[in-house]
Parts: structure tokens; sequence; C-alpha cells
């Protein structure tokens, strides 16, 4: 039977910062469930395995194999997550055998104190971030930024990264491979700083973005839908995955309406070639997030509407 588009079952669980939801993910121990369809009560794993490129087509068989390339989850902060950084795909592959992390940080909500803390404010050698570990004075270094609603931040390899008072919608490759480098003075939580060392970038931070970004494990685009969109896919060899930030939509393929929801998320697989997409309230606006061909070096594209913070 050919594949339809699939709409999967949250995972939640409450954190010492507040709620993780995971809304698609295929990392073994977290395995998204389709809901809808023929293929309802399968996991995405099993799909994959069964499934393959017709469901994320070639160029994403070819680096990831079985395994989906993305995740998708969301962070209600309530407190402050922990200092974290997490190791680019070489680092990741050599001495873990599992992908590096690289993830979009897109702000649905953000509170009275609200905060991202994204890089450091001024280049820091590694000596000085050490000792700032021990001393408990790390926030003076980190570069701190006020979030607001709709923007999003890069999170790449190396760039150190929390976040306080605010709600995430995180699109991440595949692995949660990340190492814990500060908790605000806590120590009841194990700590990663030594093994971690290596990888920080100490002169990096972030930017706000509101555009397109691409980057090797991904390509997300902000979608404004006031009117039907028509896709045809003739040579195009992606899966599409769309996430639902504002309002309602309809998609249709092969005549079947699926829903989505403000906080929903739907996967059309490579092989669906035609959809429609419409929208079903005002002021409807989706993320979409694809797999483009991808070249050897890790290089990130960004085409961002914002300044620096």
């Amino acid at each position: 039977m050919k594949l339809t588009p699939l709409k999967f079952l949250p995972d939640a669980a409450e954190m010492p910062w507040g709620r993780l939801e995971y809304k698609l993910a295929d990392l073994g121990v977290i395995d998204s469930v389709a809901c809808e369809g023929w293929l309802k009560g399968n996991t995405l794993s099993d799909i994959m395995q069964t499934y393959l490129e017709r469901v994320v087509g070639e160029t994403s068989f070819e680096w990831y194999g079985t395994q989906f390339p993305v995740l998708v989850k969301r962070l209600e902060v309530e407190g402050r997550t922990s200092l974290h950084v997490t190791a680019d795909d070489e680092v990741a592959e050599q001495r873990y055998d599992a992908f590096g992390k690289t993830a979009l940080w897109y702000v649905e909500k953000a509170g009275a104190d609200a905060m991202l803390y994204l890089g450091f404010r001024k280049p820091v050698t590694a000596a000085e971030f050490y000792k700032a570990c021990e001393d408990g004075s790390v926030e003076k270094l980190l570069h701190g930024v006020k979030p607001k609603a709709g923007e999003w931040y890069l999170i790449t390899p190396g760039l150190v990264h929390a976040a306080k008072d605010v709600t995430l919608l995180e699109i991440a490759e595949c692995s949660e491979l990340w190492f814990r480098l500060w908790d605000w003075g806590s120590r009841e939580r194990e700590m990663h700083l030594e093994e971690a060392f290596d990888v920080i970038d100490f002169r990096g931070k972030a930017q706000a973005g509101t555009g397109s970004i691409t980057t090797p494990q991904f390509t997300v685009n902000r979608i404004a839908l006031s009117q039907a969109l028509k896709s045809t896919r003739d040579e195009d060899d992606t899966f599409l995955l769309y996430v639902c930030t504002k309002g309602a939509a309809q998609l249709q393929a092969e005549k079947t309406p699926y829903s989505i929801k403000q906080g929903e998320l739907i996967l059309v697989p490579a092989e669906v070639s035609e959809f429609f997409l419409l929208p079903e309230a005002p002021d409807t606006e989706l993320l979409e997030v694809r797999m483009d061909p991808r070249q050897e070096e890790d290089i990130v594209s960004e085409e961002v509407d914002g300044s620096e913070d």
C-alpha cells in the first residue's frame, strides 16, 4: 500500500525545570507511535525499518540509515534548565558511535523572567570558564537574550545554552547526546564538564532569526498559510514535516483530509507526491521541516530577519 501522511502520539515527562514533550522521535527509548491511518499503532522505528527511503527519501537514508533524521520536542521551562553543550557529528561518531546534535529553538511563549543563555558575552579561555564553574560565577560570562514569541535561535554544536521561563519548540538532529556543564550551583545531577571541555566553542553566541534556515541536518521554512497551497513533488527527495505554531490547517492527500491544530505535527512521507495545505483559522502558521541534499562539509547557511541581541 502507498504511504499516507502520519500523525503521532506525544510522549511527555515531568522534569526538574518543567515539562518535556516529545512530539516526534526515533531514539530507541523514546519511539513515537502513529495514531491515525492504516499504520496506526506502529512505532516510528518500525515504520522506518519497513519502508526506509519511501518515508524519508534517499538523501536522508544515505546519511541516517533506518533512523528518522530529526526529532521534535516541546520544552515548557518554568524554572531554569542546566547549561548544556552538544558535539558535532564527527566527534559524536568517533567517541560515542552516535549522531551529533544541531538544534533550532523556536520560541512559543516567553514569560516575564524569560531568558536564553546562548554562548558567551565575549570570548573566554577554557581556564576562565573552568574557574567560573568552580566558584559559581558562570552566569557573568554568558550571553543572555530576552526572547520574544516567534523568534528562533540556532543551537550549533559547541554553543553552550540554557533556558529560563520560556516555552520552546525544539527541532533537532535525531540525537540526545549532550553534556551538562553547570547547574546553577546544584550538584544533585551529574556534570560532564571535563568530558565536554574540548567541544565547547568559547567564542560563539547565537543570533535571533525569523526567516528560513538551512543546515546540513535539516531545513526549516516558516509558512504563513493565508490561502490554499499545492505541493507537487517530481524530483523532490525528502520527507516533509509540518508543525502548526498558530491557528489550524488541513492537509489533503489522495482526497483524504488530515487536520493539524496548533501544537500538532504531521509527517508527509517522501512517497506522497502531491498534496494541498489549507488554512482553517486566521493567521495560521506552519513550520516546514525537510532535509535537502547534504554536502560533506557541515556548513550552516542562514537567511534570517533579525539582529544580534
